[in-house]
């Protein structure tokens, strides 16, 4: 680059000029967001008083307008007369802005005068946004005509400032004097080789998942005593990151529509050893609503290694910026907004990355495998993550996003790849129904043990009533948090009807044990005890019946597997529920027989024992119901 500009200038040859040109415009571009910035940061913190105001002192520092504003001028800025803003510093603030536009608008002039003629007619139509007045006052409404970038209305500086940028990049890429790993450059000391080289190699590690998508264009310029180096990020003229680096400090400045996706972009340096700026809001009352949000951050170490280190990280993190919001809300369809950005996170750190998901047709890609691999299995209008429950649904969509990126990276088929997903789906749904019965056999288990307790309690050797009356009330306690776990797995099915009937029948067996627990307690103890042998015998039945459903339910969790030996164990299992039911009917009766046959001297002892053989039966009624609902589960998975 050449330093003889004034004489090359007066010669006509502006076109020599440009690395040098471009380099100053680029700069101009960060000055002039620094100055809007500010403006509407006094405008936002007089607005509403107490509000935590960014800090721009170390990003005046760097832009070197230390001169034109202090660190505290929107500590000092206030509001005078009907919306006008006293800021100090503000008339060169403005003054400011007109001599970078006119910096940012000189290489588009000397590279082609034609086509910078339009950036030249809407600057001098903006020129009386610019004027000075004689204090440093603005009204609120120029800071907002200033600053909007909402477009199909009034055109703004800040409109013109985007639209040139984004020239300035085009041109900057036509007019490298050389290409470095990708990057055009322009005019960088061999220093700055290392730097771009760092960066580039990060960038380079993960472009390739971007899958064609446009975007990752780089350019990089000495200018004003520092390296810049600046990336496109994907089509979206808002959406531009620039690197300053120098000596001391790797500086980055970041612009966004999408607040979601900046807070996004500041969580993937955690650990990095960066510090960064607030998120600045642009939507403060009385402004309209702004297109963009800005964040600095800045690694400092005067350590080359360690600052080429931080750049490669900070270029293979870019990638994972395309098409982020497409990714988060195809996400969100299935998982809720949380949910989503954590996933894009996850996949960012995995060096996954979104756009293999986006090129496969994101939410169009889950939507086919839930109705081919899931068809049946979930309720119409149930969201995935309640059909399958929320941790479960999110290690399916990692899987997700991991297969589509390491699948097209391997080049494997679409077509392979979306029957894989489907695959996984499906086994997932089986996983999630044999969750059901493995939970209902824990039930059961419970529900045996009270049962055997019951059995023991009337052989006389099974210690106090009350205190085996108290365990088993608690055996049932925990029986119901089970039920309710059972009954919201099995409302995530399509089958949860039939669960569902499944669940209460055991949970109703569960209740009829523990009052038959409760009666045993309230037997009178003495000599005189009832004839214990017929309720005993009941009893047994009972536990017989419950182990026969442990097996029904155990044979009927593999029936996914296709093993026609469990379906028949499933069904002979439910056939022994339904004549231990029988069973207990004749001994419920032979019982009533018994104690009728005997006078009883003890009102109370006869009716618990009649009681109790009512409460046994009941559990074996209950059991019964349970068993046929299995049974047409099982006849259900044999048709399918």
């Amino acid at each position: 680059m050449t330093t003889k500009t004034g004489i090359v200038a007066q010669l006509g040859e502006q076109a020599v000029l440009l690395p040098g040109l471009i380099g100053k415009a680029l700069a101009a571009n960060d000055r002039i967001k620094l100055r809007l910035s500010l403006l509407q940061e006094a405008t936002a913190q007089v607005q509403e008083p107490g509000r935590a105001a960014r800090p721009f002192g170390a990003g005046l520092r760097e832009a070197g307008l230390g001169d034109e504003v202090t660190e505290t001028c929107i500590a000092d800025a206030r509001l005078v007369g009907a919306g006008r803003l006293y800021l100090p510093g503000a008339l060169a603030l403005l003054a400011g802005l007109k001599a970078d536009l006119a910096a940012m608008l000189a290489p588009l002039q000397a590279a082609d005068a034609a086509a910078g003629a339009p950036f030249a007619a809407r600057l001098e139509a903006l020129a009386p946004q610019l004027a000075v007045g004689v204090e440093d006052q603005i009204g609120l409404d120029e800071v907002s005509a200033l600053a909007t970038a909402t477009r199909g209305g009034a055109d703004s500086v800040h409109l013109l400032v985007m639209d040139m940028h984004k020239a300035l990049n085009r041109l900057a890429a036509d007019s490298a004097v050389e290409t470095l790993d990708g990057a055009r450059i322009h005019a960088v000391s061999p220093e700055d080789r290392h730097a771009i080289k760092a960066f580039m190699r990060g960038l380079n590690r993960t472009a390739p998942l971007a899958f064609g998508h446009p975007g990752l264009e780089t350019t990089a310029v000495r200018a004003g005593g520092h390296l810049t180096i600046q990336n496109d990020i994907g089509t979206t003229d808002a959406h531009v990151l620039v690197v300053h680096v120098d000596d001391e400090a790797v500086s980055v400045t970041y612009t966004d529509i999408h607040r979601v996706r900046a807070k996004f972009f500041i969580a993937m340096f955690d650990g990095q050893g960066a510090e960064w700026s607030p998120l600045a809001e642009r939507q403060a009352a009385g402004l309209e609503e702004d297109a963009f949000y800005l964040i600095t951050g800045r690694f400092a170490s005067g350590d080359a290694a360690a600052r080429e280190k931080f750049l490669e990280f900070l270029g293979s993190r870019i990638v994972f910026l395309i098409d982020w919001n497409k990714a988060r809300k195809a996400l969100q369809i299935f998982v809720g907004k949380k949910p989503a950005v954590a996933l894009l996170s996850w996949a960012a750190a995995q060096d996954y990355g979104h756009r293999a998901f986006i090129e496969l047709g994101g939410a169009e890609l889950v939507f086919d495998a839930v109705q081919r691999g899931a068809a049946g299995r979930i309720r119409y209008g149930v969201r995935l993550d309640e059909a399958l429950g929320e941790a479960e649904c999110v290690e399916f969509l990692r899987h997700v996003l991991s297969e589509t990126s390491q699948g097209l990276a391997a080049g494997r088929g679409a077509r392979l790849i979306r029957d894989e997903i489907q695959a996984d789906l499906s086994r997932r749904f089986e996983s999630a129904e044999g969750a059901v019965f493995s939970l209902l056999a824990c039930h059961l288990g419970l529900t045996r043990f009270t049962a055997e307790g019951i059995a023991v309690q009337l052989t006389g050797s099974g210690g106090e009533g009350r205190d085996f009356a108290r365990r088993a009330k608690l055996i049932e306690e925990k029986a119901d948090r089970l039920t309710a776990q059972l009954r919201e797995m099995a409302a995530r099915s399509h089958e949860g009807g039939q669960l569902r009937l499944v669940i209460d029948a055991v949970e109703n067996t569960a209740d009829a044990l523990e009052d038959c627990a409760f009666l045993l307690s309230l037997v009178p103890t003495g000599p005189a005890r009832p004839d214990t042998a017929p309720l005993t015998r009941l009893a047994d039945i009972v536990i017989d019946s419950i182990s026969h459903m442990v097996r029904a339910v155990e044979a009927a969790s593999r029936l996914p597997e296709g093993q026609r030996a469990d379906a028949t164990t499933a069904l002979q299992a439910v056939d022994a529920v339904v004549g231990a039911e029988r069973a207990a009917d004749t001994a419920e009766r032979e019982a009533f027989a018994t104690f009728m046959a005997v006078p009883q001297d003890d009102a109370r002892r006869l009716t618990l024992s009649l009681e109790i053989a009512r409460a046994l039966e009941q559990a074996t009624d209950h059991l019964s119901h349970a068993a046929f609902a299995l049974r047409e589960r099982v006849l259900e998975e044999l048709s399918a």
